[in-house]
């Protein structure tokens, strides 16, 4: 029995050794996010091509950490496709500027309605598993998903502007939660 645990145990710390590059992409969310506040003229139309970069970014890095978890999170699965999505979102945003801003706050939209479900998510498997802040983590979820029903709900007659600034404010919360996961994963891999 002694045995199995330790192996379980040693599993478990792959799984969440690579919090730091969760750690860069939540990094980059808020940066991206604070840059649409600083540059909002400009954001609309560079707004495509850097969240098509850092999409591929987070998308790379959900793949690594799912790939190298096992089946050790209970969130892995919901990872793969989170990283498959971000990566496909990403390659288009960056390949079609001109179409992907006419599509632009529901593609945003979208995607943070789906890292929404996954912070959720992931704030249940912390509360199953007595991780400490697992109800801040799920406040946070929620948070996303109520700014991502405000970008869908009229994303086109809401206004650029109003876009910019949903944006903004959403990749800033999805980045703090990034930040937060990061902090997480590293906690419990000093902890194992």
């Amino acid at each position: 029995m002694k045995r199995h645990f330790e192996n379980l145990t040693e599993r478990a710390g792959r799984a969440v050794q690579h919090w730091w590059l969760m750690m860069l992409a939540g990094v980059l969310c808020v940066a991206l996010g604070i840059a649409v506040f600083v540059f909002p003229l400009q954001s609309y139309v560079t707004l495509s091509i850097l969240a098509g970069i850092l999409m591929l970014l987070v998308g790379a890095a959900q793949l690594i950490i799912a790939s190298t978890s096992g089946n050790y999170l209970a969130m892995r699965g919901y990872m793969l496709v989170g990283g498959m999505i971000d990566l496909l979102l990403g390659l288009l945003l960056c390949i079609y500027p001109a179409v992907t801003m006419a599509l632009l706050p529901i593609m945003l939209g979208i995607w943070m309605m789906y890292h929404s479900f996954m912070m959720i998510a992931f704030g249940g498997d912390m509360e199953t598993f007595r991780v400490k802040g697992s109800g801040w983590t799920i406040l946070g979820g929620v948070l996303l998903l109520v700014l991502s029903f405000i970008v869908l709900v009229n994303p086109f007659s809401a206004g650029i502007a109003a876009v910019v600034v949903l944006s903004g404010v959403g990749l800033i919360v999805f980045g703090f939660l990034l930040c937060w996961v990061a902090g997480v994963f590293r906690n419990i891999d000093k902890t194992i």
